[in-house]
């Protein structure tokens, strides 16, 4: 008996030691020093290159009360009306952006369709410009993508998808947002999914290794997904208690069984 209380106190033992880990599987960049000079990292934001079913957020400003009611009748007739679309919600930007079609294009009010997919947004903005400037007299123009989201999912806090209005997004951006890892986060095992005309591109990052700055899938992309997958040693923890009251509930049996 008093073997089998040995092992069952062994065995109570190793799982609530396997359930633990080093606070160093814990911590960001832990092999950096204190005031260390990382000298080009992170690297430079790639520039996005618009591709189709991309929402555009296209803002034509004139003198021309008329034009800029047509681009954007909800504004009225103003002067300064433009295409300011309302595009806080997802349903208005779905609602109120130029949507880039399956050939490429934009239609737009008054100066029609012009292609703009496998361009920056820079360089649709010119696109635009030209075009805008062979019918509207003084035109302003602004070009802004409307449907950056990414997602996160896994051990984060709030798993979902957010919407950022910021070029140079960071995957700690993105889990900051989903209100950092869990418990049972593994930081040292966080996936980048990225989609693509040619397929799906992965990227495994550990974000406890300053290398991880360098790597492509630092900044974001739109729809992007980020996964966070769970400490190896999950279910030992979720089930430590149901094994704790097993093992203590043998014990207690040898201990009557003794004294009987």
């Amino acid at each position: 008996m008093n073997k089998l209380f040995l092992f069952c106190l062994v065995a109570l033992m190793g799982i609530l030691g396997s359930s633990c880990r080093s606070s160093k599987d814990l911590v960001y960049l832990n092999n950096t020093g204190d005031q260390e000079m990382l000298e080009g990292l992170p690297g430079k934001v790639a520039e996005y290159v618009i591709k189709t079913n991309d929402n555009l957020y296209v803002d034509i400003q004139s003198m021309s009360p008329e034009v800029n009611a047509m681009f954007n009748p909800t504004k009225g007739m103003g002067t300064t009306g433009g295409t300011s679309q309302n595009y806080g919600q997802p349903s208005s930007q779905y609602l109120n952006g130029f949507q880039v079609d399956f050939s490429g294009n934009v239609k737009l009010p008054v100066i029609g369709k012009v292609a703009v997919a496998g361009k920056t947004l820079n360089a649709a903005r010119e696109a635009i410009q030209l075009k805008a400037d062979e019918y509207i007299k003084d035109a302003m123009v602004k070009v802004k993508l409307l449907s950056f989201k990414i997602t996160v999912l896994g051990e984060v806090k709030n798993p979902g998808m957010y919407y950022n209005y910021n070029n140079n997004m960071t995957v700690l951006d993105g889990i900051s947002m989903a209100s950092g890892v869990t418990d049972y986060g593994r930081i040292q095992k966080v996936l980048v999914m990225r989609t693509s005309e040619k397929g799906s591109k992965t990227f495994r990052l550990d974000l406890s290794n300053k290398k991880f700055l360098s790597s492509e899938a630092f900044f974001l992309q739109p729809n992007d997904v980020v996964y966070v997958e769970p400490d190896k040693y999950k279910n030992v923890k979720l089930n430590s208690p149901m094994y704790s009251l097993f093992l203590s509930t043998v014990s207690t049996l040898i201990l009557i069984l003794n004294v009987l």
